[in-house]
């Protein structure tokens, strides 16, 4: 039977190199969460200018799409520190958005003739939310 005797001095220092790696890892994960946040700020901002503000499908489908390249470009590059099946989700999660916004709440809300500004509010914060729950660890895990 083998027996590990450590002197205090080498568990403590062991210990303070597993913490700094810790912090150094959610250091370079941290703007998974940025990416996060401005997808889903970019997929509000989409929604509510289509039916809220009254503009053009394609007047606002061309800058959303160039600011969601933009961030997913950066989110590429950087996927080697990208927490663990986080792009994977992130992915699913704007899938997600564009056919539960395009295919069920937009056509469900113009056949039941809901023309308040809050309505189509609440169909834009409901159909992010795939998007938002990709802020927590638990989706990624």
């Amino acid at each position: 039977m083998t027996q590990n005797n450590f002197v205090y001095d080498d568990a403590a220092r062991m210990v303070a190199v597993g913490t700094k790696a810790e912090k150094d890892a959610r250091r370079a994960t941290r703007w998974f969460r940025i990416f996060v946040v401005l997808q889903a700020a970019y997929a509000l901002a989409f929604t509510l200018s289509i039916d809220v503000a009254g503009a053009d499908y394609w007047k606002a489908f061309l800058p959303f799409v160039l600011a969601s390249v933009c961030i997913w470009m950066i989110a590429l590059r950087s996927e080697r520190s990208a927490p663990r099946n986080g792009m994977r989700n992130m992915g699913i999660a704007v899938a997600t958005w564009f056919a539960l916004y395009t295919l069920m709440l937009d056509p469900a809300l113009q056949l039941l003739q809901l023309s308040s500004p809050w309505w189509w509010v609440l169909a834009g914060v409901v159909s992010i939310s795939p998007i938002l729950a990709c802020l927590f660890p638990s989706s990624r895990r």
